[in-house]
């Protein structure tokens, strides 16, 4: 069984409900993939807390065999351990910056340590905090951080993602932007400021996203920065649904289909939806659930093939796939291409980052050079994985 296959079956485990029907069936699944295969899977795709306490949760913890229930219970404590301290580090840093006055909002799974959106907030494993802050308010925060105990790292390539600190063993990013800069047109910033809604954490006010806003943010921040439309990561599909169960009628999908359809990244979004539909088995709210059935069948068929390329071939099969799900005719095909390949891969990518990536410091006269290189790049990849899926193709046809 394929490792995107396991990933769907620790999904579908995860979305569950005791006493619903298919959780026999999902059992008998994973006890034949066998528990070492779905702990790594679990663990590198940050659920691995969350699916213990599922197990637990479904009546099905005493039907592991004693060594992985140990592994699992280890596993489980040190996440919860992890999130006591994130927690900790956060209260830190919102005390700091609400002396100064300045306004935070707080992005992404920290969210849970100030609304339930995963029942309790040891559920949602954290790799780092994600805090917003207005650019104007930066040299005020960055003293604030460190008057909180947090250590300054450097400022992160590219600039307009985030500043570093870390505090405890915990990174935390202070963000200029909650996405990268060639992305932020799709933010309408002043509306995602004076929507947010003020929380409390122990007593402390913070700032979060409105519900539309966190639904729209995580879209945004997993398929058109992470372009996860191949190789999905679990913890995002499940962030979409525990947020949308939580807030229910306080997301407004009318709203979030105008923004994109408005973006012109409608195609992507109805394919997120299809995704999460498919891997987790869930039905989504009936404003966005209204795929034919001609376009989910072409989704599977692709899905299929460009999940079965080789891992080096991976960033390549994500843009192909951003290509095909575009609806139209051949000139709209082209224009996708363009902008996908060219434009969004090549031109508009962040300076900092691609001097990064080919580990050029400080010799932005290069830029051009490099610019080209890295399209010629993005091409030749591109022509390799159409080479082979049609050898695979034909392949299949002998």
């Amino acid at each position: 069984m394929n490792e995107s296959t396991i990933k769907r079956y620790i999904a579908r485990l995860l979305n569950l409900k005791r006493g619903e029907e298919g959780v026999d069936e999902i059992w008998n699944t994973l006890e034949s993939i066998g528990w070492n295969d779905i702990i790594n899977i679990a663990q590198e795709h940050n659920v691995i807390t969350f699916l213990f306490y599922k197990l637990k949760h479904l009546e099905l913890e005493e039907k592991l065999k004693p060594e992985v229930h140990r592994v699992m219970s280890l596993k489980y404590q040190e996440g919860v351990a992890r999130n006591v301290i994130t927690r900790h580090v956060l209260k830190d840093i919102i005390l700091s910056l609400n002396r100064c006055n300045i306004k935070a909002i707080i992005l992404k799974g920290a969210i849970n340590f100030c609304e339930n959106i995963y029942e309790n907030w040891n559920l949602r494993s954290m790799e780092d905090l994600d805090i917003l802050i207005k650019e104007e308010d930066f040299p005020a925060a960055r003293k604030c951080m460190q008057s909180a105990g947090l250590h300054y790292i450097k400022g992160r390539i590219p600039r307009d993602l985030s500043e570093d600190f870390e505090s405890r063993n915990i990174a935390i990013d202070m963000h200029y932007l909650p996405v990268p800069e060639k992305h932020i047109h799709l933010f309408d910033m002043e509306s995602f400021w004076s929507n947010t809604m003020c929380v409390e954490m122990d007593g402390l006010k913070i700032h979060i996203p409105s519900p539309t806003d966190q639904i729209y943010h995580k879209f945004i921040h997993d398929v058109i920065r992470h372009q996860e439309l191949v190789d999905f990561q679990i913890q995002n599909l499940c962030d979409f649904v525990m947020i949308s169960r939580y807030y229910k009628e306080k997301v407004d999908w009318k709203e979030i289909l105008c923004r994109v359809r408005r973006n012109d990244i409608e195609s992507l979004f109805k394919f997120h939806c299809w995704q999460i539909k498919k891997n987790l088995g869930t039905e989504l709210p009936q404003a966005i659930n209204n795929l034919s059935d001609d376009i989910t069948k072409n989704y599977e068929k692709w899905h299929s093939q460009l999940s079965e390329c080789p891992e080096w071939l991976e960033s390549a099969s994500e843009r192909l796939m951003a290509i095909l799900i575009k609806e139209g005719n051949v000139l709209a095909h082209l224009k996708n291409s363009f902008n996908i390949l060219v434009k969004e891969s090549a031109l508009n990518e962040s300076g900092e980052l691609l001097l990064a990536v080919y580990h050029v410091k400080e010799c932005k006269i290069l830029l051009p050079f490099i610019r080209t290189i890295h399209l010629f790049r993005i091409l030749s990849l591109h022509i390799l994985i159409i080479v082979y899926l049609t050898k695979r193709r034909l392949s299949t046809h002998k």
